[in-house]
């Protein structure tokens, strides 16, 4: 079933913006605006193949895309395989709290925002509160940080490292 996308047009009015710079530098927007938290980097069709296959065991089952970006991801899930999508423009925040919905999904698979500081740390300390399993595109340095140590069971985390992970702004291949 196709659950992703269906109000893309909206424009970035209401959210709330963040401070572009962070511990590698200043990044978001390539506009020169202020970032929005869910408003960074589309991966690409590409890195989502990639990753596909040791992800198999969840191509048949429900999973959440919560982070929207460009509201194209669910669509690029699907095309690697994934065929039962959940993407919708919403707070990730307020939903990963819906337990109905939360024991609802197989696993979370996306490439979360890091613009606010501690943004990281904070998805995963709430997938991890919610007990859901999650498959997030991280730097690799995230794995190294103390404070994910501490958030996650490192007896429990596997870690994939492509060559590369290709991403894009909007309107950009």
């Amino acid at each position: 079933g196709d659950e992703s996308g269906e109000d893309a047009g909206e424009d970035d009015a209401g959210e709330d913006a963040v401070e572009r710079t962070g511990a590698y530098g200043s990044y978001g927007r390539s506009d020169g605006r202020m970032s929005v938290e869910d408003d960074e980097w589309a991966t690409a069709p590409r890195t989502w193949a990639a990753l596909a296959p040791y992800l198999s065991y969840y191509h048949d089952k429900k999973i959440w895309a919560p982070f929207y970006y460009d509201g194209a991801a669910g669509k690029r899930l699907e095309a690697a395989g994934f065929k039962r999508v959940v993407h919708k423009r919403e707070d990730f925040f307020k939903r990963i709290n819906d337990r109905v919905f939360v024991k609802s999904v197989a696993a979370v698979v996306d490439n979360p925002p890091y613009t606010g500081k501690g943004m990281k740390e904070k998805v995963l300390r709430a997938l991890v509160d919610a007990d859901v399993p999650f498959c997030l595109l991280l730097p690799l340095g995230v794995l190294h940080t103390a404070t994910v140590r501490e958030i996650l069971n490192v007896d429990e985390v596997q870690a994939l490292i492509p060559r590369r992970c290709w991403v894009s702004k909007r309107g950009q291949k």
